[in-house]
């Protein structure tokens, strides 16, 4: 019974070795592509007064004094764009489901033991 699990394990780690030399390129080539458009672009990390713009902008913005002075016009457009949003969010869905309603589960009886 143990040299059933003992060569199951084994399997599964053949598998694994096997899967190891095929991530580790495609992870290298990921990471050359990273650097690429990191030069390419002109990137660089965001420097400490930077962070700190970006924390002080987003405390004014948080404020619930801000709240209150948002117009109709505001809450609409909020509401346009997130309606926009969930639409994105459901069209992605159909496609990836690759069906309109639900998704296509073939029942126990079609799958073979």
């Amino acid at each position: 019974m143990a040299s059933k699990y003992i060569s199951c394990a084994q399997n599964y780690l053949n598998k694994l070795i096997a899967l190891q030399k095929p991530i580790v390129y495609n992870t290298k080539v990921a990471v050359e592509v990273a650097k690429q458009v990191y030069k390419k672009e002109g990137m660089a990390f965001p420097t400490g007064a930077q962070f700190s713009e970006a924390q002080q902008t987003l405390q004014n913005n948080l404020k619930i004094s801000n709240l209150k002075n948002l117009t109709s016009a505001d809450v609409v457009k909020g509401g346009v764009v997130l309606a926009e949003i969930y639409t994105f969010f459901l069209i992605g869905e159909i496609v990836g489901r690759r069906n309109l309603v639900g998704y296509n589960v073939k029942s126990e009886d079609h799958h073979e033991h």
